[in-house]
């Protein structure tokens, strides 16, 4: 242990995709900054979702449908949602926020800050993209589509569209014969489908991450592999404990995942956060299955054409991150996939992942409630990836009190 602290003016917490986009909008800015993590870039959650800029995504996980969905949901073998019941206990306050934002009032207001959120999250990766040089082959601009196998499934679909309408969300209905033109492999599969063409694909995460460290390398950014412990407030500045020994930083940015909230604790805020564990399987022997992102709306995962792979990542499983990987929710992939495509071969990779989850499917981006100079930038579940540019752009907006006002309602007091 060091008897003195290094000193940093920004502390980024977490080098994952959105702490990275954090530390290269706080850089462009004129900070200096280190990133602190125990793992490589991008090497957790960053790395293994299904590579999708959603930015059509504005309705909340939590709506008025939950409840007489839920029973099937959590009861059916068939469902793409799972509950380790070992874990109710510790998961039942989580639940119960959850359950209590499922009426119209709250999923309105959520579809509004979450329609503030992604309309600017393509853009936003643009300007990151283009200083990386990319040339095409991370950042894929063919749009994404979500497709029913079901007339009940296709009808629900049409609600969605409406209220995705009403925000000016791009997206057309296409019929199975367009369906078809479009993705040959859906041909016979679907009764109708959704194409939202402004949204993109990362054709590797990780790489991105990767590239995107080396980027902030190149500009003077400190990566730093140590975990932090713990925080607390000395002189009007930030004392961090690591397990590398002591640092100090006159701001901290904690955007560590699903390991934010007892850092968030620490700094006196109590975030209802939780880990969705989702799963993925990689098949190199189908990756010229599909050109573009497509979804089974009635089977909630993603097959996304990756480098030299197809990957298909979802489902959501609630449970202690401890847990060992559950092999059902593996099946549960592949079985449906193999039912409409036939056989995908082996899987070269198989992946769990935990996503950083809040109840009313918002992130927290902005200040601590009671520590100063401490902001957060977490919780963003399903929309790590497609948000991490923007919550960049906002968190350090936030830091020089530039911060849109309808930003509040991301804040961590809304949860006193």
């Amino acid at each position: 242990m060091r008897e003195s602290s290094e000193h940093t003016e920004i502390m980024v917490i977490g080098a994952g995709i959105v702490g990275l986009a954090c530390a290269w909008h706080l850089q462009r800015q004129g900070f200096e900054v280190t990133l602190v993590d125990p793992e490589p870039p991008g090497a957790a959650a960053s790395s293994g979702n299904a590579g999708l800029l959603a930015n059509f995504a504005i309705e909340p996980l939590a709506q008025p449908a939950i409840w007489r969905q839920a029973p099937g949901l959590v009861l059916s073998p068939h469902s793409p949602f799972h509950l380790r019941w070992r874990h109710l206990p510790g998961l039942a306050p989580w639940l119960w926020r959850f359950m209590q934002r499922a009426n119209r009032r709250s999923a309105a207001q959520a579809t509004q800050i979450l329609s503030e959120l992604l309309t600017p999250s393509v853009n936003d990766w643009l300007t990151i993209f283009d200083d990386l040089e990319d040339n095409g082959t991370l950042l894929q601009q063919r749009g994404s589509l979500c497709f029913y196998l079901s007339a009940k499934g296709w009808r629900k679909a049409q609600a969605e569209l409406s209220e995705r309408e009403r925000f000016g969300v791009n997206q057309q209905r296409l019929d199975a014969k367009a369906l078809a033109e479009l993705e040959p492999a859906l041909e016979g599969l679907a009764r109708g489908g959704i194409l939202f063409p402004d949204a993109c694909h990362v054709s590797d995460p990780l790489t991105l991450a990767q590239r995107l460290a080396e980027r902030l390398q190149s500009r003077g950014v400190h990566l730093v592999r140590a975990k932090a412990l713990g925080l607390a407030s000395h002189g009007g500045r930030i004392d961090i404990d690591t397990d590398r020994g002591p640092w100090q930083a006159e701001k901290v940015v904690i955007a560590a995942g699903t390991w934010s909230r007892p850092l968030a604790l620490a700094c006196g805020d109590r975030i209802p956060l939780i880990s969705e564990r989702g799963y993925h399987l990689e098949f190199p022997t189908a990756r010229g299955l599909v050109s573009r992102p497509c979804s089974p709306g009635e089977y909630a995962f993603y097959l996304t054409p990756m480098q030299g792979r197809l990957r298909i990542a979802g489902t959501v499983e609630l449970g202690h991150n401890d847990d060992p990987i559950n092999s059902r929710r593996l099946d549960y992939i592949r079985r449906h996939a193999e039912s409409l495509f036939g056989p995908l071969g082996e899987p070269s990779h198989t992946w769990l992942g935990l996503r950083p989850s809040l109840p009313d499917s918002l992130p927290v981006i902005g200040p601590a409630t009671a520590l100063p100079g401490v902001s957060y930038a977490f919780g963003h579940g399903h929309l790590g990836l497609t948000l991490a540019a923007t919550t960049g752009r906002l968190l350090a907006a936030s830091i020089k009190g530039e911060a849109p006002a309808w930003l509040a309602a991301c804040g961590a007091g809304r949860f006193r």
